[in-house]
């Protein structure tokens, strides 16, 4: 009994030894980090760090944290970072209700009632990223050019294939999404679709020019294919699927094919037209040909190709791809 007594108390003592080695290597850690991402082009600062959740969890709490690089920056008043002291390399993220963002010339302020993440890198020298989700409730996007953005909510995943070094499955369910003014006029000018996305939710497998690692360098890597297994979006009246395998040139040109199926095609068709997509000369020949390919219930199931710089509906040249880097 005093030996297993004896080994009980000799484990505790090893394990807090672990827990406060680990706690200090934390706060010790975020300005390694910021040292190791400065080199990277990265600047990190913060106001202060603790450590507490002894004994089954490190709980990192940052105040005043602001992060930068190259054409983006991101400033908050505190981020909780939290983790099992038995699986330190998979972690949640809680972020404040108020943050401000700036890209491409803009800022952002992001106000979110519950804004969550989770990501679990894997245990290798360049920490490759596993998997990650990231869930959000109600958020409101405010630029200062004048412009918002709304939803109601937004969970999005991201996991690393199997045997793979750069591909991953992406998932994503978002609702109630409320698009900048300008934007819903460019795409509808005519306001057939109403003022709000009631959903966009699917899956793809999408295909990085380079992994996601320690490496990155403060810029994410460029998209090289993306494989839609379905995405859904339902706006207004409308409701569209779409499937299919799409590369990308180092110019940011698709090429490749999609399959869409919709009931509300004429809807479609006249939204296009109104945004520029399909060439209005020739809106009539597409609508035709659209009619006699849907079928008795009105389903229209339709390729979408982009080949030089064309995008195709069937074989019809309807205008030019969309450029997506």
């Amino acid at each position: 009994m005093r030996r297993v007594l004896s080994l009980l108390v000799w484990g505790a003592l090893l394990y807090s030894g672990y827990w406060f080695a680990g706690s200090q290597a934390l706060q010790h850690g975020a300005q390694s980090a910021a040292v190791a991402l400065a080199e990277d082009g990265v600047d990190l600062d913060y106001g202060s760090v603790t450590v507490a959740g002894y004994p089954a969890r490190f709980d990192m709490a940052l105040a005043d944290v602001s992060a930068s690089a190259a054409g983006w920056g991101w400033h908050a008043p505190s981020l909780r970072i939290e983790a099992d002291s038995y699986r330190p390399l998979s972690v949640n993220l809680t972020f404040p209700q108020e943050q401000r963002v700036t890209f491409a010339g803009q800022s952002f302020q992001v106000r979110s009632d519950n804004w969550q993440a989770d990501a679990s890198v894997r245990p290798n020298a360049m920490l490759s990223f596993d998997r990650g989700q990231v869930r959000m409730g109600r958020t409101e996007v405010v630029s200062d050019q004048g412009w918002q953005l709304g939803l109601a909510r937004l969970d999005a995943s991201l996991a690393l294939v199997g045997g793979q070094v750069a591909s991953y499955d992406a998932r994503l369910d978002a609702g109630q999404i409320d698009l900048p003014a300008d934007l819903r006029e460019r795409i509808d000018p005519a306001g057939r679709l109403g003022p709000q996305v009631a959903a966009v939710n699917g899956a793809a497998r999408l295909t990085l020019a380079r992994p996601l690692d320690r490496d990155l360098q403060g810029r994410l890597p460029d998209l090289d294919n993306i494989a839609l297994d379905d995405l859904r979006l339902d706006w207004g009246p409308v409701s569209v699927q779409l499937t299919g395998d799409i590369a990308i040139d180092r110019a940011g040109m698709p090429t490749g094919q999609m399959t869409l199926r919709t009931r509300q095609w004429q809807a479609v068709v006249e939204v296009l037209t109104g945004a520029g997509i399909i060439d209005a000369r020739i809106a009539d020949t597409v609508t035709r040909l659209a009619s006699y390919m849907a079928d008795a219930d009105g389903l229209l199931t339709v390729p979408v190709a982009f080949q030089d710089g064309v995008t195709l509906v069937g074989l019809v040249p309807v205008g030019p791809a969309p450029r997506l880097r």
